[in-house]
């Protein structure tokens, strides 16, 4: 089960890079602005991106089973500590609803405005998101909040609940919305509804994955923090 997980893992990585750098071709060459949708420093900077993303299942690192179950209650700061809890499906369904359908969003809207360039940002932030946030769980290694309650035993034979912080499902999210908010204010002049409105999504990811007790409040505020920062630095960078 940990090697099917890992190898579809690594296919979602070969999956949104080939994205990044194939799909746009098709949609435009360039922007009005005459910059190209895909560069040389895009490819390299998608490879680094999904190496990061496929390192900790590639080598093992920091996938192995959570090492308590239960585990004591008191090693969770007290704001973090109210989001202890069973997991819940429906939450976890809405999460999971909320970003596909962001990131689907932002990649076709861009894509119409015939902005090549602008629809790469957007999914090389969220590779580099994702990409990050793999490293960063496999380093902490953190117990995610189902493994406090009496289900820690069944729990603690996911893998995948010992890598708790921060939320990638939050982090990727950010990354799309923050790229988007940037690129309407740069083709409109202002955000819109439509750019706050991704933002507004990108944090109901987050709530959900509360929620779902499949995260920390900390965790999600790590994941938005990185998802911004990826947004910004990638667009930054590339225009």
């Amino acid at each position: 089960m940990l090697r099917d997980r890992h190898k579809a893992r690594r296919k979602w990585a070969i999956l949104l890079a080939g994205t990044v750098l194939a799909a746009p071709a098709g949609l435009v060459a360039q922007v009005p602005d005459s910059i190209p949708a895909v560069t040389l420093r895009d490819a390299v900077s998608v490879g680094v991106a999904s190496v990061l993303l496929v390192t900790p299942g590639a080598t093992g690192w920091g996938t192995g089973l959570p090492n308590c179950a239960p585990c004591n209650r008191a090693d969770v700061p007290g704001f973090d500590r109210w989001a202890i809890g069973q997991f819940n499906s429906g939450w976890q369904l809405a999460s999971n609803v909320g970003i596909l359908a962001l990131a689907g969003f932002v990649t076709v809207d861009l894509a119409l405005r015939r902005d090549g360039a602008r629809t790469v940002a957007a999914l090389e932030a969220g590779l580099w998101a994702a990409g990050l946030t793999e490293v960063i769980k496999a380093a902490v290694g953190r117990p995610r909040p189902v493994l406090y309650t009496v289900d820690a035993v069944a729990a603690a034979e996911n893998t995948g609940n010992g890598r708790s912080f921060p939320s990638g499902h939050t982090s990727v999210a950010f990354a799309f919305a923050t790229t988007y908010w940037l690129a309407r204010k740069d083709l409109d002049g202002k955000p819109g509804v439509l750019g706050w409105l991704a933002f507004g999504v990108a944090a109901g990811v987050g709530v959900s994955r509360v929620a779902a007790a499949k995260h920390f409040p900390s965790d999600v505020l790590a994941g938005a923090v990185l998802g911004t920062a990826s947004g910004v630095v990638v667009y930054a960078i590339k225009f």
